[in-house]
């Protein structure tokens, strides 16, 4: 039985990698997570997060108890992306982003965090920024950041913001 399990291979290697970009990844792990609420929630609950004090927490509970208008994040719907990935796909890319975020960089998890909020979670750029209190292209500039230190770390996924576009224009003479 030990030689079965060692004969398996790792879920992150059984995973066909080109068969999106990255971002496509997080987008599809999105419209998973979307699909059944429960698994959302599970999963929302093990990430790592920020630690805030006993303190920030009850002002945070106030403000959502006290105010209707108050947006659920993880009640957001998601927009456009159907979902087309199996659970061990879902589950691969889940590990990736959980092994990036389990890093003890305060930089860098605000860069992980945009790349998760824009990407999987389908928030617009300018609701990001606005809930952060700073500017979209800060949140653009966290994005390219955090989507660059993921190419140096998996160099094997592609990467829709840094595929370059040739414009020709028509040149009469």
């Amino acid at each position: 039985m030990i030689m079965n399990m060692a004969a398996q291979q790792h879920i992150l290697q059984a995973v066909n990698w080109s068969k999106y970009s990255f971002e496509e990844w997080c987008r599809q792990l999105g419209a998973w997570l979307n699909g059944d609420t429960e698994t959302m929630v599970k999963i929302v609950k093990t990430m790592p997060t920020k630690r805030i004090t006993q303190q920030q927490r009850e002002k945070l509970m106030a403000m959502y108890m006290g105010d209707e208008s108050f947006k659920d994040r993880l009640c957001s719907r998601r927009k456009g992306t159907c979902c087309q990935l199996n659970d061990n796909e879902a589950r691969a890319i889940q590990k990736l982003i959980i092994d990036l975020q389990s890093i003890d960089d305060e930089v860098l998890q605000e860069w992980i965090g945009a790349i998760w909020w824009h990407y999987v979670m389908g928030e617009s750029i300018r609701d990001i920024a606005k809930s952060n209190n700073t500017y979209g292209s800060q949140i653009q500039q966290d994005i390219k950041c955090g989507l660059a230190f993921i190419k140096s770390r998996y160099p094997h996924f592609q990467f829709d913001k840094f595929i370059k576009t040739v414009v020709v224009e028509n040149q009469f003479s």
